[in-house]
């Protein structure tokens, strides 16, 4: 056990996080709401996890008459309903937002659907089970060295036909580098997807990705001007339909830090300038510390809206990106600002500039690189 916390010791000393946690009312600045007493039902979800590496994941086995949380009997998840893959990405979010570092979140569903926190606790190595402690020592293990990092991404977007109006659907578009998101839509007794991704081959670098990027871009916009077909980019174009542009991590730290150093430094400046935002999906797919494990030893960031419409212009972002991943452990990130947050959030704020955010966050680049890709970056969004 000493030997374990040695090694989050070393990891943490690595990255230099904030350690200091937040009280779980945090989490209303970002939308989220608490479950009260009387509220508490079955399909619960206990999530253990550092930063956002799950340890263990529990569901409710049975509830006490009086649905009194202490005496919840729990279970091992081993196989995933419906639902709970949604619930532990809420889960590990909540923990995020609260920087929890080390800690057990419990999250529940509603009747509509609605998710919601029931409690929020840090926890210390020694209430780790043999089997989280083995868990998390294997994947310190994983970090132990750097590696080359690998950067990809995938930009939704619908397309809409000029002569009937309707949406395209996905499935027309095969390939690698193409494809559909699984969210669908009925019409005429089929199914159809209507939410189409470009999937550019990953890269060593971001100018590689911009390239790859660009000549999709390039092959599509050829492609639909052959079809009368018209390219929708809007963040919520329709209904239940919510578009992202996601970027792929590989052979990288999943960590709060490297979390929040993009919802502070690229998705909040972003929002500032964003033309005809969906607060409604900010508040859900877009929310800050919207991300997921993949299978490169990295993570998805999924918070940005899609910017299939800026790719030709997006090399200073990508840069940006890339800069602030690898310089990650020496950069200071700090905690959220509430205004900023209320502009993030609620349409009915006011937003601040992108000359009032540049000079809040300006201090935090002092070396010259750092300055030269912040100044490029400002640059970009002025343009959008």
């Amino acid at each position: 056990m000493e030997s374990l916390k040695e090694e989050i010791q070393s990891f943490n000393q690595r990255f230099q996080p904030n350690k200091d946690q937040l009280p779980i009312t945090k989490l209303s600045e970002h939308g989220i709401r608490s479950v009260s007493a009387k509220e508490k039902n079955k399909s619960q979800l206990k999530v253990r996890a550092f930063h956002f590496i799950p340890l263990s994941i529990k569901r409710v086995a049975s509830v006490s008459p009086m649905l009194v949380h202490t005496n919840t009997t729990w279970v091992d998840v081993d196989e995933f309903f419906y639902f709970e893959r949604e619930l532990r990405e809420f889960a590990l979010q909540c923990l995020y937002l609260t920087n929890t570092i080390l800690g057990e979140c419990v999250v529940q569903r509603n009747s509509n659907r609605e998710i919601r926190v029931v409690e929020v606790r840090p926890i210390s190595v020694d209430q780790l089970t043999a089997r989280e402690r083995e868990l998390l020592s294997k994947e310190l293990k994983t970090y132990r060295h750097a590696q080359q990092l690998s950067f990809g991404a995938d930009l939704e977007l619908m397309l809409k036909s000029e002569k009937t109006g309707r949406y395209m659907n996905g499935e027309m578009l095969k390939g690698y580098q193409f494809g559909f998101d699984q969210a669908i839509a009925l019409y005429q007794s089929k199914v159809y997807h209507p939410i189409i991704e470009i999937r550019p081959k990953p890269a060593s670098d971001m100018n590689n990705l911009h390239r790859n990027l660009l000549a999709l871009f390039t092959q599509l916009i050829d492609e639909i001007d052959n079809y009368q077909l018209t390219t929708i980019t809007e963040p919520n174009p329709t209904g239940r339909f919510f578009l992202g542009g996601h970027l792929h991590f590989g052979n990288i730290p999943f960590t709060f830090k490297h979390v929040r150093v993009l919802d502070q430094f690229v998705a909040i400046p972003l929002s500032i300038v964003e033309k005809n935002p969906s607060y409604r999906r900010r508040n859900n797919y877009g929310r800050l510390g919207s991300v997921r494990k993949n299978d490169y030893n990295g993570f998805e960031y999924r918070v940005l809206p899609t910017w299939f419409q800026h790719i030709p212009n997006s090399l200073p972002l990508l840069l940006w990106v890339e800069h602030l991943l690898e310089n990650v452990s020496r950069l200071e990130v700090p905690f959220f600002d509430k205004d900023y947050l209320l502009g993030y959030y609620h349409k009915q704020i006011q937003r601040d500039s992108i000359d009032q955010w540049v000079f809040d966050h300006q201090e935090y680049f002092v070396e010259e690189e750092d300055k030269k890709l912040f100044l490029s970056f400002v640059d970009y969004l002025k343009k959008l």
